[in-house]
């Protein structure tokens, strides 16, 4: 079929679906606030460190699942159901956390939060990789994106309703705030067949004959990907890559309030940190795709993150950790998009959102440690420096296995 006689409309549909995609990686914002809540409940609870850090830990264990329910539910319905579905266990779980009075209750609503948590990554970035062939890393980047949104929002709005209302009230707020933007965006989502469309870019595709061959050619199913030592070395990559990056999206705004910064200010941290996390969302993918590749980029950001992690451990002050935030921001937000771009260069987009789902789902483990490891470490020792070092040691290795990660047998 030549694609070039159908004609091209004006606006293509695609970028409306980038848009759902965004305010569902957006959605994650709330998880990112349980720092900012840390304190607070640990005085009101008396919870230690490591027993706060671990309902990140749980939520994480959760994600896993969800991620696979999310994901087959995407594959074979397309992306509205399971974003309606996540829209309503966001909405009652964080709303029942205002009526916690134990740890057993926040851990129950808590993981019905998370339940909804597999919509905010391999739904969405499986889904934008179908729609478009050209500018595929501009799409994609622009719906990672949103968690560096999420970033710079949550944090901060959750200090300031903790501050006015209460921690119970701000729970109910944001968890409310949250479903009704999901709900939004499952109007607009849905899936290249039930619009008739092509991907965007086809319509170039009978002058490149390289790049239509390259796409018939990667389509590995996902039995066939799971034989292969290459996606292997991804899931045991991104393991690794994750452990600090979510001990750090625990204990950033506990660490800055442990050498002397205010909660308010400390929350703010996260304005940097995901204001930077944007620019890198959207240039790395944009950048490295027509030149360096997704490998090398991946391996050049990870390095760059451990280094990062080996300096957090030294700071002690704001004026350095306002460094960190926009170095660390960048790179860290470059590495996002630059994994699922990965996946697709090396398998294709035939079984692209299990693929993804599996590997977010085992670098869901590693998640699930960095956090409540760390809690346990400044519970015995007092300090971060031991957990700042042993998450650069995580990165540095992560980078050496994506070194390792070359592109499976048959692939252009």
């Amino acid at each position: 079929m030549n694609y070039q006689d159908k004609p091209k409309p004006r606006f293509f549909y695609g970028w409306i679906v980038v848009a759902c995609c965004f305010i569902c990686c957006f959605s994650y914002g709330l998880f990112y606030t349980l720092g900012v809540f840390f304190t607070t409940l640990r005085s009101e609870f008396g919870w230690s460190s490591a027993l706060t850090s671990s309902i990140h830990s749980l939520h994480l264990l959760v994600f896993i699942p969800s991620t696979f329910l999310m994901g087959w539910l995407g594959d074979k319905y397309g992306p509205r159901l399971p974003i309606i579905l996540g829209a309503i266990f966001f909405g009652i779980g964080f709303s029942l956390l205002s009526k916690v009075n134990s740890l057993s209750q926040f851990y129950l609503f808590y993981a019905i939060a998370s339940l909804g948590a597999g919509i905010i990554w391999s739904l969405p970035t499986a889904t934008v990789q179908k729609w478009f062939i050209k500018n595929s890393g501009l799409a994609l980047g622009i719906v990672v994106a949103g968690v560096g949104a999420a970033e710079m929002v949550f944090p901060p709005l959750a200090e300031h309703l903790i501050s006015s209302y209460g921690w119970r009230t701000a729970y109910i707020q944001m968890g409310v705030g949250v479903a009704v933007l999901l709900l939004i965006a499952s109007l607009g989502a849905t899936t290249l067949e039930r619009k008739g469309l092509q991907p965007y870019g086809t319509e170039s595709l009978t002058q490149q004959e390289m790049v239509r061959k390259a796409l018939s050619e990667v389509s590995w199913s996902r039995s066939e990907a799971l034989r292969n030592k290459t996606l292997w070395l991804i899931c045991a990559f991104y393991f690794c890559s994750v452990l600090p990056i979510h001990m750090l999206a625990i204990h950033l705004v506990p660490f800055a309030e442990s050498i002397g910064i205010e909660r308010a200010i400390a929350a703010r941290l996260w304005i940097l940190v995901g204001g930077m996390s944007i620019l890198g969302r959207v240039f790395a993918p944009t950048f490295v795709e027509g030149t360096i590749g997704w490998r090398k980029g991946l391996i050049i950001v990870t390095a760059i993150l451990a280094l990062s992690f080996f300096w957090l451990s030294m700071i002690v002050s704001l004026r350095m950790l306002l460094v960190f935030a926009v170095i660390y921001g960048f790179f860290y937000g470059g590495k996002v998009p630059l994994i699922p771009g990965l996946i697709r260069s090396y398998f294709g987009t035939k079984s692209l959102g299990q693929l993804i789902g599996i590997v977010h789902a085992i670098s869901l483990i590693g998640g699930a440690i960095g956090p409540f490891l760390a809690g346990y470490i400044v519970d015995v020792t007092g300090i971060y420096v031991v957990a700042f070092l042993i998450g650069a040691g995580f990165l540095a290795l992560a980078a050496f296995l994506v070194w390792l990660s070359k592109a499976p047998k048959g692939v252009v």
